[in-house]
């Protein structure tokens, strides 16, 4: 990545809003020192949850549809626990793509695509904030079937940490059956590269500005979250999607 690019990138934000977010990777760059990298595991039980978290921009979407493929390549399976969100979809983003687009309404939250399908309160595992504006649920009965057979879940490290820890809704704490990996960009600069280039257009935007300040302030918390619960790191490295996807599946105990 060159400095350049991110240079202009950074233009579109005020001087001191520059400064924070060159600090920022920075401060990026000395967790990722600190977070122990992710080794091939054994399969374990036949059931549990595989669950990926990293800062915005990490490319978890890209490397998961590089897992897919190579799972399907493999005749496995990967049913995903899709999240009820309440954001707006962004361009390309659809019905579970990647997640239950929803409102949220006084008896729960009503699918955006859908708007005859009403999930109600009682079929929430766990709803959560994962950052300012942006309110997400699990649903109970993903969570029944992820104790039958092997799901995956992408969401944020508080929520993560707190199901494998926490009894809910007759479902017991996770324990070792919830594996978390941790996926890194190699720099603070270059993940401040890629936030900042996915929809260059909307930069002039002083919302939407301030929407990427508080993603890069809530990556930050996430990660030192992961620091100090020794999650391990798979690394995504520019053009190395399909290498990360490997990693990341002997880390999960799938290859």
């Amino acid at each position: 990545m060159e400095e350049d690019k991110l240079t202009a990138l950074l233009a579109y934000f005020p001087v001191e809003e520059r400064a924070t977010l060159r600090e920022s990777a920075a401060v990026y760059d000395a967790y990722l020192r600190k977070l122990p990298p992710a080794t091939p595991r054994s399969g374990g039980e036949p059931w549990g949850i595989l669950a990926l978290n990293g800062a915005s921009g990490a490319g978890q979407s890209f490397v998961i549809a590089y897992v897919r493929r190579l799972l399907a390549a493999r005749g496995i399976t990967l049913p995903r626990i899709y999240l009820l969100a309440t954001r707006e979809p962004r361009p390309g983003e659809g019905d579970r793509n990647p997640y239950i687009f929803v409102e949220e309404v006084e008896d729960g939250f009503r699918d955006r695509f859908h708007p005859e399908r009403l999930y109600r309160r009682e079929e929430i595992y766990y709803a959560y904030v994962s950052r300012p504006g942006a309110a997400n649920a699990i649903l109970l009965e993903d969570m029944r079937r992820a104790l039958r057979e092997k799901m995956y879940l992408e969401t944020v490290i508080p929520t993560l940490l707190h199901i494998r820890k926490t009894a809910i809704r007759g479902i017991p704490a996770w324990g070792e059956h919830l594996t978390i990996i941790y996926l890194a960009v190699p720099s603070g600069r270059e993940w401040l590269y890629r936030l900042l280039q996915r929809e260059p257009e909307r930069l002039q935007e002083p919302a939407f500005r301030a929407g990427l300040l508080g993603r890069v302030r809530s990556s930050l918390e996430d990660m030192a979250l992961a620091v100090r619960e020794a999650i391990p790191a798979v690394f995504n490295r520019w053009g190395e999607g399909e290498k990360a996807a490997h990693d990341l599946l002997r880390a999960w105990g799938l290859l």
